[in-house]
């Protein structure tokens, strides 16, 4: 280009090389600028002077010996424009361009984006049973949902969708929901993002989800109408209640063995001792073994270790505050009575990682006085501890029996207690 403008150059006349906008050009961009390009250096202000366009626009010039550009203040509404460039438009060398330049265009309209559209809200929901597992997806923007999951096991979230990449901080500032809660934003890409509530919702509560009119997608649009969804969240739970009972030995529990017997079982059986609606039985047909082995002496480790014969295992049809379980149970010597039992340390499982963080199945290691670990030292933290109930291999039929008891006070994570407490009588063995 410089070769070619150092020929152009020893022509006498100075010319115009380039226009842009070039003549009668079409659906020029609104936000174009004027471009010329000169042959020869120029004196630019008297090409300044020369210059105007029609329709008259406010802007301003940038400039070079060789070059002249004007940009608009602002876009060019659509029309027909003309530039032109007089013979006052002179080189350094006072010499006048060649001709009149008259550069006719037209500007198109400006493409209006289209505006963002809500595409998808998915709220989780089901039946209880449905809701305890995760709940199931549904779509809010396709109808009305009544049966929304509180958020057992763990606050529920809602995906949302739109139809294009949004102005997040817009986004963010803009949602409401009410009843008000306290959540945070999870953007998966610039379009979709999870609402992910802090804490679990009311029952029987209806939830709104707005969106304001005026939130901006990331090329400028707008949203062009407030969205506003609206869902209930389903009845509460039902009462939490027992469900099972057995021992750790029958490798009894949930998502294992469930199962009760109708005829009793042995610490030694492939099921448990009970099952909702089950009838609870004598308490010589629930069989358990000590797990003292009577072989301890003062001081001494030996019959301390823990042995999951009479470790009692409890699981719930809810999620349980795990603090008002252990609170709420007892369990006794009642033939004859004993002196003392205490429970040494126990197990939580089948829990939920989040909020409220409750579990549905417990296991108890007992310890009891009448033990032979650490002789009469009950508990003697430097020999282990104490983890069974007495030795009971060579105890006579019907003979002894213990009582575990759950007290009402045991309630589920969503607040509500027991309605009855459970209690069942069972023999050592």
């Amino acid at each position: 280009m410089k070769d070619w403008l150092g020929v152009l150059s020893l022509e006498d006349t100075p010319k115009v090389l380039v226009f842009s906008p070039s003549s009668d050009a079409i659906d020029v961009n609104p936000e174009t600028k004027i471009t010329v390009l000169f042959s020869h250096p120029m004196s630019i202000q008297s090409c300044i002077s020369a210059f105007s366009l029609e329709p008259q626009v406010r802007g301003a010039f940038e400039t070079t010996d060789l070059s002249l550009k004007f940009l608009p203040k602002s876009e060019l509404p659509s029309g027909g424009y003309i530039v032109r460039l007089t013979k006052q438009c002179e080189d350094k060398n006072g010499k006048d361009l060649d001709q009149v330049y008259t550069i006719p265009f037209r500007v198109g309209e400006k493409e209006i984006p289209k505006s963002p559209e809500l595409e998808s809200l998915l709220v989780l929901a089901g039946t209880e049973s449905e809701c305890l597992v995760g709940g199931i997806p549904a779509e809010l923007i396709l109808g009305e949902i009544n049966s929304a999951c509180s958020g057992i096991p763990g606050p529920p979230s809602f995906l949302v969708r739109f139809s294009k990449p949004m102005n997040q901080t817009e986004v963010e500032l803009g949602l409401r929901i009410e009843p008000p809660i306290s959540y945070r934003l999870d953007w998966e890409n610039s379009s979709q993002f999870r609402i992910l509530p802090d804490f679990i919702l009311q029952a029987d509560t209806r939830y709104h989800i707005l969106f304001p009119k005026g939130i901006h997608s990331l090329d400028g649009s707008d949203l062009l109408e407030t969205l506003q969804l609206n869902f209930l969240v389903g009845s509460d739970m039902s009462d939490p209640e027992v469900i099972g009972f057995g021992l750790e030995s029958q490798n009894c529990g949930l998502g294992t063995q469930e199962l009760g017997s109708i005829t009793g079982a042995r610490w030694d059986s492939g099921f448990c001792f009970w099952s909702r609606d089950l009838p609870i039985l004598s308490p010589n047909l629930y069989q358990f073994r000590g797990g003292d082995d009577g072989t301890g002496i003062s001081g001494s480790p030996l019959a301390c270790p823990d042995v999951n014969t009479d470790n009692f295992r409890i699981f719930f049809n809810q999620y349980m505050d795990t603090t008002s379980v252990i609170g709420a149970t007892r369990l006794s010597k009642i033939s004859p009575p004993s002196t003392n039992i205490r429970l040494s340390t126990w197990v939580w499982s089948h829990c939920q990682s989040t909020y409220p963080f409750g579990c549905r199945q417990l296991t108890y290691s007992y310890a009891e006085s009448e033990a032979s670990c650490n002789g009469t030292l009950f508990g003697n933290i430097s020999t282990g501890g104490d983890f069974n109930l007495s030795a009971s291999a060579f105890a006579p039929n019907f003979y002894p029996y213990y009582e575990f008891r759950l007290e009402p006070e045991a309630k589920s994570i969503s607040g509500k207690r027991m309605k009855v407490g459970f209690v069942i009588q069972v023999e050592a063995k």
